[in-house]
């Protein structure tokens, strides 16, 4: 699935993903592959990338996260 995070004027990750770990209001969720569309707030803490060359943790003060089309968007 694709993946983006980012910030005006600024891409902190764009790229394929098997999974994304991230704190929202509903809770710690995995989105996968494939995941039913989904929007959310995103509270600060880490946001965990897993890719097939391995896992990436970034920090993040809070966002938005929409899963729609097996694309992944946060948008801090």
């Amino acid at each position: 699935m694709r993946v983006a995070i980012t910030k005006v004027h600024e891409n902190v990750f764009s790229g394929e993903a098997l999974s994304v770990t991230v704190q929202t209001g509903a809770g710690e969720i995995t989105v996968m592959p494939n995941h039913e569309a989904f929007v959310s707030n995103v509270l600060p803490g880490v946001v965990t990338i897993r890719t097939k060359e391995g896992t990436q943790n970034f920090e993040v003060p809070g966002g938005v996260l929409e899963v729609s089309n097996n694309q992944v968007t946060i948008l801090l």
